[in-house]
């Protein structure tokens, strides 16, 4: 009884072995289909919802930023790594003169741009290599982390109706 047990362990690890052995060559032997990434030269496409680099938006229009100054990003920040100053214009408006965020002791929880109700903060999905020598280049200010909202597309939903529109009223 013990010997037939033995060869049917023997049998059944060499049979383990080659399903084993045919996996690995079906990848070994597929030279079409590369997985590797050259990432210097070629990057992967973040998600629009990723957690990269905090930025703050700077109105064109306007020219300032978004940020009136109110504290909610500090107080919600859990690291306390944001500290920004405000001054109350002539105009009764506040607006923020100083504005710096510590990478270095940031964990990008996301708690900041959460809490400002005024569309000061983001997250910019394509920035995501926040390594550096120097950990002071981590303390950035409000000119280093300047980001202008790029112009929106119009939806095609919007350029359909348009379109439609005209043919519509001339007939």
């Amino acid at each position: 009884m013990g010997f037939f047990k033995y060869f049917k362990n023997v049998f059944s690890g060499l049979w383990n072995l080659l399903v084993g052995l045919s996996v690995t060559s079906k990848y070994f032997l597929n030279f079409k289909a590369v997985t590797t990434q050259q990432y210097p030269e070629e990057r992967l496409p973040l998600p629009a919802r990723s957690r990269s680099m905090i930025k703050l938006i700077y109105d064109d229009e306007k020219d300032q930023f978004n940020c009136v100054a109110c504290l909610m990003c500090a107080k919600a920040c859990p690291n306390s790594c944001i500290k920004l100053e405000g001054v109350r214009q002539a105009d009764g408006k506040r607006r923020m003169t100083t504005f710096k965020l510590d990478f270095s002791t940031c964990i990008f929880c996301g708690y900041c741009v959460e809490a400002c109700g005024f569309d000061a903060l983001t997250f910019v999905s394509e920035e995501y290599e926040n390594s550096v020598y120097k950990r002071g280049s981590l303390l950035q200010d409000e000119n280093a982390m300047k980001w202008i909202r790029p112009a929106q597309p119009a939806s095609p939903e919007a350029a359909t109706t348009e379109a439609a529109a005209p043919a519509v009223a001339g007939a």
